[in-house]
């Protein structure tokens, strides 16, 4: 499965999505994950990298550091992959034609995003353009850091909108947790809550493998 996560907008968590994720999958689900760090700033390929050195067991998955350019020439090696799950972390930007190879290649876009005007407003922009190019790509969003202080009614005209794309996972609460993870471990204080996000998006889009 081939799993874009991605949007627009910076700060909204992509590359911890995509480290929560990869280890959900490896660690709650067993299944094989690699990583592409397609982001300019390499921070996961730059965290697993030191986390590789520190611990003595075997990683639990493998992060790939890749320009956006170089996609289309590890396609085929990529499409080869069978039984696991390709995660990609994208850069926060939609200014280079070179992204459209990928968006199109996706198999499901895991779009984390916060309840704030410009940040929605963004997210908006981002899905049109990612169905624009590749209609048939499932996208699932993700409320980020969410605060127990959002007004409802914002939440609920949000999920509104967003519905029209794809739909909205249960959220990951504004935890202290969240601030130190890592690529080798899944702490005890936020296993539930990612238990409810990555559960639902595993159970409906990412079981079909």
């Amino acid at each position: 499965m081939k799993i874009v996560v991605a949007n627009q907008k910076g700060g909204v968590g992509k590359s911890t999505t995509c480290i929560l994720l990869a280890n959900y999958l490896a660690l709650e689900k067993k299944d094989n994950v690699i990583i592409l760090d397609m982001d300019f700033q390499d921070s996961i390929y730059s965290r697993w990298e030191k986390e590789k050195e520190l611990y003595a067991n075997d990683p639990l998955y493998e992060v790939i550091k890749m320009e956006v350019e170089e996609y289309p020439k590890y396609k085929v090696h990529i499409d080869s992959l069978q039984g696991g799950h390709v995660i990609m972390d994208m850069p926060g930007r939609l200014d280079t034609n070179e992204l459209i190879a990928v968006y199109q290649d996706a198999e499901v876009i895991v779009c984390p995003f916060a309840y704030e005007k410009m940040t929605f407003e963004s997210t908006m922009f981002f899905v049109q353009v990612a169905k624009h190019v590749n209609p048939q790509v499932r996208i699932v969003f993700l409320p980020n850091r969410l605060k127990s202080s959002v007004n409802y009614e914002l939440k609920a005209a949000v999920d509104e909108q967003l519905a029209q794309f794809g739909t909205v996972a249960p959220a990951l609460p504004d935890r202290v947790g969240f601030q130190r993870i890592d690529t080798v471990s899944i702490s005890s204080d936020i296993r539930g809550v990612l238990d409810n996000s990555f559960g639902y998006i595993y159970n409906e889009y990412l079981e079909t493998i």
